[in-house]
């Protein structure tokens, strides 16, 4: 029992570190989508579509970051 408690605890503790990273991307993406929004309120209609792209990008990631979260939730109830 202890092994399976060990290799649960460093699947926790990977997972952590998973969606730290992935809610560190999708922070920055959303960053960084800030300057074509700008751009894209002042006219710039190329700058919609990477606004639209970069929105993409971050409902990808925040699916991930779901699915992970939930997949820890399983882990622990299991």
């Amino acid at each position: 029992m202890l092994v399976v408690t060990v290799k649960l605890f460093n699947l926790i503790l990977f997972t952590m570190t998973e969606l730290e990273k992935l809610y560190q991307n999708m922070a920055d993406t959303l960053e960084q989508g800030v300057t074509d929004l700008e751009k894209f309120q002042d006219g710039n209609m190329s700058a919609g579509t990477r606004v639209r792209k970069n929105m993409q990008t971050i409902k990808d990631l925040a699916q991930k970051v779901r699915t992970t979260v939930q997949e820890q939730k399983n882990a622990v109830l299991a």
